[in-house]
């Protein structure tokens, strides 16, 4: 479907302007389709990102600048993020010996497993998006969206 008629709204004409739409309008679909499948595990999208960069940082123990650096949402507090996954005991935090200033974060046991569970009903959506485009096609809208960010 169109976005134009989604939201009700005449074609846009200029071709730039409605690519940028259309990319601010597919984000926020996916952002609501994912946040379907986050809402039963009661975490948000920048909570489960948080949890995805300790993940792939191997759970050595990542500070909070590393988080943030790597965090998809820039504008996310990253200290307010791991003190909720610090609560719901999917996250740990220890300052540093060496280092007082340097606090630590790392997954739990409990997180790994959250993690799992919550990629594995992502998968469920993924699978839906691969019937959309060809693999070739989904290669070139990437590249495209890499184009456009430089």
């Amino acid at each position: 479907m169109r976005f134009e008629d989604a939201i009700k709204m005449e074609k846009v004409d200029n071709p730039s302007k409605r690519a940028i739409m259309n990319v601010y309008y597919t984000g926020y679909w996916l952002t609501d389709r994912v946040n379907e499948i986050l809402k039963p595990f009661g975490i948000s999208e920048q909570q489960l990102n948080v949890l995805k960069v300790l993940r792939d940082h191997k759970n050595n123990g990542s500070n909070l600048c590393d988080i943030q650096e790597r965090m998809m949402h820039k504008m996310s507090n990253a200290t307010r993020l791991v003190e909720k996954l610090r609560l719901k005991e999917l996250v740990t935090r220890e300052t540093c010996e060496e280092n007082r200033r340097r606090v630590d974060v790392k997954l739990t046991d409990k997180g790994l497993v959250l993690i799992a569970k919550i990629e594995e009903q992502l998968e469920k959506l993924n699978c839906c998006f691969n019937s959309k485009l060809t693999k070739e096609e989904y290669t070139q809208l990437a590249e495209l969206l890499d184009k456009l960010r430089d």
